[in-house]
């Protein structure tokens, strides 16, 4: 062997230093990764053990699909067959789950509408190999079902099912946002969620950037090129007026795990997101990459500019000096499209894991849909003679007051009124239910999915994915925003366009990705947004929500990516949703024993 041939890359020589390099740099992520994992038990908001003492366990918990008695209440052992499945967590343990209509027995013919089955418990106790492990990471108890935030929350996703069809360019004159806003502020919703309703802050996320131009973000209207193929961004719409799950049958058969009635949507044309009914048919059916790879490749072909901590000499707004930029080769691999895509994506898969052990391991959330049948059961027995003031009031706490207090929400009779004249146009339930309901409109036939709702799916993944896109772009002013013209057939520029920024619209994004779902009648508004007394002031917030769990992930996913390039980085720097200031350096530092290992 000739002595050009050992100083080649490929001799034993340098492969077995590249093995101690390997090795090395796995055991630093790995260390970082263990260093942040908190074994301290993680807290819930305690719903369980209260209802349970009241006589009524799991009245305030997650029960979809597992079988109920004629009240829409779980029964006692089928609620207990899955705490201890979870408890336990093996495939074999959540074999023997007692579900309400499910059977172990896969459906033989899939034309056939198939019963309900669980969504993935499993995933809550998967491993991911970058980033910090799903278990180890803790965000703070949902609010409590007996809280008011719980009830002024529930009061805004009456009013966001009673706006569906009001397109978003309208809200300014339309009386029944006004009348929402008032209803909203009327019960101190800026005390709760950090900010007063008006038109143009209504149904939006708190972040920086959601209250400027448009409702929808830019990265969900405009037109793009996936590789060769043109994406146009307009999508099949449901029909207008169209809501489901407002008899206390059909209510009652769904929650039961009876029937999946996924899949029934009533669809129309295409058009540009442009009600928020547009919007929940997009998050309805989209996959959970889909939101931040798009946004992405947007980014990558309007050639934006990269952050100061990629070296490549990719765009002339790079602020890095000429002589620390890499000028003879271009990214791809590594920093270039095809890594901050899929990277993007990862994240997105990693916050399902991240967000599913908070669902089954810990919060086990109701939803609100199951909320607003518990209303209705009340307003039943009062029609038959049965309510107690004293019995609602122990059970709904704090927040009783919003719904029969001298000040209450009058968003009650809207909804009697809407989903009286839903069942008789539809041809739903018994007299009761065409005489009205207080069940939630929801905007998809078989309602919520079944898995908790706290933190919202949607809500880690989109901050997941988007947080991948801040630190890979800078926050530049995007150019000649666009939105839907009046029956959203076609993009328009705005005449007077408002200033929107790259990072502003990423957040824009992923408050818009997180409602739509509320929109639609899956979630809290503390599912997803990080909310709270304060709420979007810097160093104040209650970490509520999947936003700032996805946003986390990301950043420790971006803090062991960052070992792994070749090119001398400078810090990835951007601002959290809460304002804070993030910047992720290296932290390759190898110990001595490393150092001196000879392998």
């Amino acid at each position: 062997m000739n002595k050009s041939h050992e100083s080649h890359p490929g001799s034993r020589q340098d492969l077995r230093k590249r093995r101690r390099e390997v090795r090395r740099v796995r055991n630093i992520a790995r260390n970082l990764a263990r260093d942040e994992f908190i074994i301290d038990p993680p807290e819930n908001n305690n719903d369980e053990q209260r209802f349970k003492a009241l006589g009524l366990p799991g009245f305030a918990s997650f029960t979809k699909a597992l079988k109920h008695n004629d009240n829409g209440f779980v029964i006692d052992s089928s609620f207990q067959s899955l705490l201890d499945a979870l408890d336990d967590g093996t495939q074999e343990a959540l074999e023997n789950v007692i579900l309400g209509g499910a059977s172990a027995t896969p459906t033989p013919n899939c034309d056939q509408v198939a019963p309900r089955r669980l969504v993935n418990p499993l995933n809550s106790y998967s491993f991911q190999l970058i980033g910090n492990d799903s278990n180890g990471a803790r965000m703070s108890p949902a609010p409590a079902f007996n809280s008011r935030n719980t009830a002024v929350d529930m009061v805004e996703r009456y009013w966001m099912a009673l706006c569906r069809d009001i397109p978003f360019d309208q809200y300014e004159t339309s009386e029944l946002i006004q009348e929402a806003c008032a209803d909203l502020n009327n019960l101190d919703f800026k005390e709760e969620f950090g900010f007063e309703c008006t038109p143009q802050t209504i149904f939006r996320g708190p972040y920086e950037g959601c209250f400027i131009g448009p409702h929808v973000s830019q990265f969900l209207l405009q037109d793009f090129d996936f590789g060769n193929q043109p994406i146009d961004q307009r999508q099949r719409f449901p029909q207008p007026g169209l809501d489901f799950m407002t008899d206390l049958e059909t209510w009652l058969k769904i929650n039961n795990g009876e029937v999946d009635p996924t899949g029934e949507d009533v669809l129309l044309a295409r058009r540009y997101i442009t009600t928020l009914r547009d919007a929940g048919q997009w998050v309805h059916v989209d996959f959970p990459h889909q939101s931040s790879l798009w946004a992405t490749i947007i980014l990558l072909g309007k050639m934006a500019a990269v952050s100061a901590g990629i070296p490549y000499a990719m765009c002339p707004e790079q602020i890095r000096s000429f002589e620390d930029l890499i000028t003879t080769s271009d990214a791809f691999g590594s920093l270039g499209g095809p890594d901050i895509t899929i990277t993007s994506g990862l994240a997105a898969v990693y916050g399902l894991k991240h967000a599913w052990f908070q669902k089954w391991c810990v919060h086990r959330r109701l939803r609100p849909e199951v909320y607003a049948q518990r209303l209705e059961i009340f307003r039943r027995a009062n029609f038959s003679g049965k309510f107690s003031k004293a019995r609602f009031t122990e059970l709904f706490g704090d927040g009783a007051e919003v719904w029969i207090g001298a000040n209450k929400t009058r968003v009650l009779e809207r909804i009697l009124e809407h989903n009286r004249l839903q069942n008789l146009r539809f041809g739903r339930g018994g007299q009761e239910d065409k005489d009205g309901t207080y069940l939630l409109p929801m905007g998809f036939p078989e309602g919520s999915p079944t898995h908790p709702a706290y933190p919202g799916g949607h809500s880690a993944f989109i901050a997941a994915g988007a947080t991948i896109a801040k630190a890979f772009f800078k926050d530049t002013v995007i150019s000649s925003p666009q939105v839907p013209n009046a029956d959203g057939s076609d993009l328009v520029h705005l005449t007077t366009p408002p200033i929107l920024t790259v990072h502003g619209e990423l957040n824009k994004l992923i408050a818009n990705v997180t409602l739509f779902r509320d929109g639609a009648g899956m979630h809290w508004r503390t599912d997803g947004t990080t909310s709270g007394k304060g709420g979007i002031i810097p160093g104040t917030e209650i970490a509520t929500g999947g936003n700032l769990l996805g946003e986390k992930l990301a950043v420790s996913m971006l803090r062991d990516l960052r070992l792994t390039y070749r090119e001398e980085l400078d810090n990835f720097e951007f601002k959290s949703i809460t304002g804070r200031s993030i910047s992720i350096s290296s932290g390759l530092s190898p110990t001595e024993e490393e150092e001196n290992d000879d392998d």
